[in-house]
């Protein structure tokens, strides 16, 4: 019953979706005494205007997971054989009973019958898992915007010049890593294991209750359980940020990822590393509202029109920003302690939303204003505006 709840809501969150955002003619609308407003600036508030962007680096994952650390005693197959090999522990490949792939293989020697396929897949990936989860990083970095990311080929150099090793997992390593190549704060992790498993589609005939609706869910339930089924692959990583000056780890995040590679029974090793890799993306996106809450880009208005209807903010793809987004704007006030006449500067958020629209270029966007009359009559040019906090995981990847 609960699954055919969450199908019926996964049916109407799909139908009430229309994504994008609002579709603008800025050169429609006119610039009114009121969108002519300029916001003061108080003394004490002015280093809230200074836009500094950090940079980072991201450095290779170490790879904790027993992908290449077997050694076979035969390294050529024909097909499916039986091999005796050594392992430290394998959470490999598997498969539904009575078919062929590599299980959990304990300390010991152990005859396990297998596919050659699968041990040169793991042979021949492993030495990229680090390198895929550190395109996954910077893929999230980039998305979020706010960051500007250190040259990887210049942070390979430094590393094989200072006889570093690429992939990081020791934060003081990765300071003095940071410090050589000029950089605020450094990715580093490890990954900490990759399972693929078979899970056959369900061919069961959708059976008749009589009710066109509930038909309907049983229906998208059906075809909803069969897009889960194939190849299944998971990934458990450790994503840590740590700041170069402190030497803090700021950042220090279990995370996991689900993809399913979809195929027949019969092992796919090109198949399963891609969804090896966008399972390592869905992953590390989940550290994505811990960065944006830190590093949201922010910004402020460069023209309002239309009586305050639309914002050309200095916002724009180059910082991440995408059509539909939301973005928060603030007002600044100088306040004064009573006792000790100290100064300092309160930031307060307007109750508005500012949409992002189609309109988007590399350093600016026009965004669509609402929000109460009053509210809206806040707004001015010069007011800061920033990046609501970005989610991780969509609603649909929790759901199923």
């Amino acid at each position: 019953m609960r699954k055919l709840f969450l199908t019926a809501l996964a049916v109407a969150a799909i139908a009430g979706c229309t994504g994008g955002g609002p579709k603008v003619d800025p050169m429609a609308s006119q610039v009114t005494s009121a969108d002519a407003e300029m916001v003061v600036i108080p003394e004490v508030c002015k280093s809230f205007y200074k836009f500094d962007v950090p940079r980072v680096a991201v450095a290779q994952f170490v790879n904790n997971t027993s992908y290449g650390k077997m050694s076979a005693s035969n390294t050529s197959f024909a097909g499916k054989s039986t091999t005796k090999r050594t392992s430290a522990g394998v959470a490999g490949v598997v498969v539904a009973p009575g078919a062929v792939g590599v299980g959990h293989v304990g300390a010991s020697k152990t005859d396990v019958t297998s596919s050659g396929q699968v041990d040169t897949y793991m042979r021949e990936v492993a030495p990229k898992i680090g390198e895929y989860a550190q395109s996954a990083t910077e893929n999230i970095v980039a998305n979020i915007g706010g960051m500007s990311i250190f040259d990887r080929s210049s942070l390979e150099s430094i590393l094989s010049e200072q006889k570093f090793q690429m992939a990081i997992a020791d934060p003081n390593t990765a300071v003095r890593a940071g410090k050589l190549a000029g950089v605020q704060y450094v990715f580093a992790g490890t990954v900490d294991s990759i399972s693929a498993k078979y899970v056959p589609p369900n061919n069961n005939k959708t059976s008749d209750t009589g009710n066109a609706w509930f038909n309907l869910a049983l229906a998208v339930g059906k075809a909803a359980a069969n897009t889960q089924s194939g190849w299944i692959v998971n990934v458990e990583m450790t994503v840590k940020m740590i700041d170069v000056e402190t030497g803090q780890v700021i950042v220090n995040n279990k995370v996991k990822g689900r993809e399913v590679a979809g195929g027949g029974q019969g092992l796919n090793p090109e198949l399963i590393a891609e969804a090896a890799k966008k399972a390592m993306g869905e992953a590390i996106d989940d550290v994505k509202p811990t960065l944006s809450q830190r590093f949201s880009p922010k910004g402020y208005i460069k023209q309002l029109r239309g009586n305050k209807a639309l914002a050309l903010v200095n916002m724009g793809s180059d910082a991440g920003v995408n059509s539909g987004e939301k973005l928060e704007v603030y007002e600044f006030i100088e306040i004064a302690d009573p006792f000790s006449g100290q100064k300092s500067c309160n930031m307060a958020k307007i109750p508005v939303e500012l949409t992002i629209s189609d309109q988007i270029a590399q350093d600016q966007a026009w965004a669509k204003i609402d929000g109460d009359p009053a509210a809206v009559s806040r707004v001015k040019n010069g007011s800061i505006i920033k990046r609501q906090k970005l989610e991780g995981q969509s609603m649909f990847k929790k759901m199923f």
